[in-house]
């Protein structure tokens, strides 16, 4: 884990190395539809489900020229999890068990960013995940997974006006191994952003 943050904060720092045509401050807000569904088919598993997922968070974005950009983030997601036990049928059974259901998840997304025509531009690239909560009863998403999305900025002399569709899968690569059977936090959600160009 500390190996993964040297990381980000390096490529950040490096950001104030390359050549530029700008530099933006972004903050933003977004909301998702999310799911914690396991890698392969499991007859009787237990399965949670995400409501309310949210998301809050700056970036700092680099221009290498007039279309291209590299950028990172640091974002703050948070969530209700329900979770739904597999109980075999049992009519004189007590079945007891711990339940947190706020989630909250750390992320570090480093990406490419690609302009075309006056106002889209598309994003691919890693993001690092912290989760911050325990006793969700899934899987812990603490490792690396990637996003990729669509949006539109609107630019005004100094401002930046986004809307951000994209798709984020966490935990692809975990930190730690959970055994053969895993469940992958995958959200599909839009973010609204105002930046600053300095």
């Amino acid at each position: 884990m500390k190996n993964a943050l040297l990381f980000c904060f390096t490529l950040l720092a490096g950001f104030s190395v390359m050549g530029q045509s700008f530099l933006e401050v972004r903050g933003y807000v977004g909301v998702s539809g999310a799911m914690a569904n396991w890698n392969e088919d499991l007859d009787g598993a237990s399965s949670v489900e995400m409501k309310n997922f949210k998301e809050v968070g700056v970036s700092l974005s680099k221009g290498l020229g007039k279309k291209f950009s590299i950028a990172g983030s640091v974002n703050y997601s948070f969530a209700e999890v329900n979770y739904n036990p597999n109980f075999s049928p049992c009519i004189n059974c007590f079945y007891g068990y711990s339940h947190n259901p706020d989630f909250q998840m750390l992320s570090i997304p480093v990406y490419a960013e690609y302009g075309f025509g006056q106002f889209f531009y598309a994003v691919a690239g890693p993001v690092i995940n912290f989760q911050l909560s325990e006793g969700n009863n899934f899987t812990d998403q603490s490792g690396i997974g990637y996003l990729a999305g669509l949006g539109a900025k609107w630019n005004t002399e100094k401002l930046a006006f986004s809307i951000f569709p994209n798709y984020k899968r966490h935990s692809v690569v975990p930190f730690e191994k959970a055994g053969n059977h895993k469940q992958v936090l995958q959200e599909l959600g839009i973010q609204l952003g105002v930046g600053y160009q300095f």
